[in-house]
């Protein structure tokens, strides 16, 4: 592989970690997957996060086109939280680092019985 290709390859990867990746990201994403949700339910899934994180990390979800949020007009508090076209497309991802990561702590505990 050339410099330019391993560059290229190093910015893309470090893109989308820093899309999904982090604390929260990947657990947020990873609980719309199953169904749209609200923000008291996205709270209770990812305890313990605040409110205040919880919140900043949807908008940057919704300002990066992996989120859609729904709001309601007949309910002035009613918002649903469920993955755009576009972020509906990392669940294979997240599913294949679930199987990566279940692999992984397989590793490390035969690792620890050494």
């Amino acid at each position: 592989m050339q410099d330019i290709e391993k560059h290229l390859l190093h910015r893309d990867v470090q893109d989308a970690l820093e899309l999904i990746g982090g604390r929260w990201r990947g657990a947020i994403m990873t609980s719309l997957c199953g169904s749209p949700k609200r923000f008291s339910e996205l709270k209770e899934d990812l305890k313990p996060i605040t409110s205040r994180v919880l919140t900043k990390e949807l908008r940057y979800l919704e300002q990066n086109k992996l989120i859609n949020v729904e709001r309601s007009t007949a309910a002035a508090n009613s918002v649903l939280y469920t993955h755009s076209e576009h972020g509906s497309s990392c669940g294979p991802i997240i599913l294949q680092l679930r199987d990566w990561a279940i692999k992984h702590r397989e590793i490390m505990l035969e690792y620890l019985k050494e």
